[in-house]
């Protein structure tokens, strides 16, 4: 049987002096270096196993914030591509400068009547392109005499004069003090033509 020795501070010391050589050798040289070197044996390499060391990043604040009641999103660039709301005036009629004028929206429908179907004659297939026209037309010349809050109803009817008797008739439910409307015809070249617009005011 081997004898045990002693542990003791001089066989301590020889122990390490024997294998003080045996260091390991690094694979990566040192810069300005050539030929393996050996390693710190403090130093370890880093485990596949181990977690990486996470990166933060910080976030910019954006310029945009949400709202939670709409789910639409408004920020600094979309100021004034918005119309804004404005309070409720309670307004129930016009004023006395804004009520529509039927007088005055007739000679609009007739000078429109006048320029479109002058020299005109009755085509069954192009009248329904021709009446829609006329009714875009007349209604865009209508607003553009700026009645304020008021809604338009506008009918043209195209038909084939024969000499015979024809009546357009219409019949409205509305408020007599503000509500109003204007009508004019043309008849040329064997073709009719009534225009009719009915102006609701939007309370």
């Amino acid at each position: 049987m081997a004898k045990m020795q002693t542990l003791t501070v001089e066989n301590l010391a020889d122990h390490h002096s024997d294998h003080g050589g045996s260091k390991r050798q690094s694979l990566v040289p040192k810069e300005g270096s050539e030929g393996p070197h050996t390693t710190n044996p403090s130093m370890r390499r880093m485990s596949r196993f181990e977690g990486r060391p996470s990166v933060q990043y910080s976030r910019r604040m954006s310029m945009v914030s949400r709202s939670s009641v709409t789910g639409s999103s408004f920020g600094i660039k979309n100021i004034g591509l918005f119309p804004v709301k404005l309070q409720n005036t309670y307004k129930l009629q016009p004023d006395h400068i804004e009520v529509f004028k039927p007088e005055s929206v007739r000679i609009i429908i007739q000078e429109v009547l006048d320029e479109c179907l002058n020299g005109e004659k009755y085509n069954p297939t192009q009248c329904r392109s021709l009446s829609q026209m006329l009714t875009d037309l007349i209604k865009s010349r209508v607003k553009d005499m700026g009645f304020q809050r008021y809604k338009y109803i506008v009918t043209v009817t195209i038909g084939q004069d024969s000499n015979q008797g024809v009546r357009v008739v219409s019949r409205c439910l509305w408020n007599k003090v503000t509500d109003n409307y204007a009508e004019a015809s043309y008849d040329k070249n064997g073709l009719y033509a009534v225009a009719a617009v009915y102006a609701c005011y939007f309370e």
